[in-house]
């Protein structure tokens, strides 16, 4: 797979990488076939904006989401939402260890006692299967977002997950994607407008004071900035739970 990603890079590089978002798609479609392409979203505003762009560009390529089970109900309100707007249904992937059994396993609130293993259990396993059949996974990833993500590019390899990664809004600023979401009219999660720029699990998010960091809601307090999906240095090792397990 590496070799393919090594191709693929050479011949991105010769085509530019000043590409607009939606350039890029056409691109990465046409170069590894649209059964070898998916896009992932966790329903943020980038999010909706990818999926526009997306569905414009090719209304096939499939789309799936992490459904940890503890999302705040107005992000299952925009899935809903995004579904009618396009005529579409998501794919849903999730844990096979439901809440009650994860309290049973490891004790109540493992959210707030080890969030890395929580977000290895609720999101990365997950993502793994979900990203096991194709060869790309777009995603709506951008520099300004935290300090993990400024140096990452428009076209990437991950070895964890043996994809290619594409961020086609790897360079948008925040102002360039709010524009595009009230150019185009598009659904967006209410809670933006409520203060929180950045929406995670409803144990793991609280609302962002003026001047802080748009993820600065996210495990407030803990250090923890990254859930694991995209970058593994803040989560350790993917460890494989066991029922009966609580080690």
């Amino acid at each position: 797979m590496k070799a393919v990603y090594q191709t693929a890079i050479e011949k991105y590089e010769e085509y530019g990488k000043l590409l607009n978002p939606a350039d890029l798609l056409v691109w990465t479609i046409d170069h590894f076939g649209i059964d070898k392409v998916v896009m992932g979203t966790g329903f943020g505003v980038p999010g909706v904006v990818l999926l526009d762009i997306l569905k414009k560009v090719n209304k096939n390529v499939e789309v799936f989401y992490i459904d940890t089970g503890v999302l705040f109900k107005e992000t299952y309100e925009l899935k809903n939402q995004l579904e009618s707007h396009y005529d579409m249904k998501f794919k849903r992937f999730s844990t096979q260890i439901p809440i009650e059994q994860q309290r049973e396993l490891y004790g109540d609130e493992l959210w707030n006692r080890d969030p890395n293993l929580c977000c290895n259990i609720r999101k990365v396993m997950p993502l793994k299967k979900a990203l096991s059949s194709y060869d790309v996974w777009i995603t709506g990833i951008r520099k300004s977002q935290t300090e993990l993500r400024k140096d990452s590019d428009a076209i990437e390899y991950d070895e964890r997950y043996n994809v290619t990664k594409i961020n086609p809004l790897i360079n948008w600023t925040h102002e360039q994607v709010w524009d595009y979401i009230e150019e185009n009219k598009l659904p967006f999660n209410k809670l933006h407008k409520e203060g929180f720029p950045s929406l995670g699990c409803t144990h793991c998010t609280t609302s962002v004071k003026s001047g802080e960091d748009d993820r600065a809601g996210r495990w407030r307090g803990s250090g923890k900035t990254e859930c694991g999906l995209h970058f593994n240095q803040q989560n350790g090792q993917i460890r494989i739970v066991k029922p009966g397990d609580k080690n």
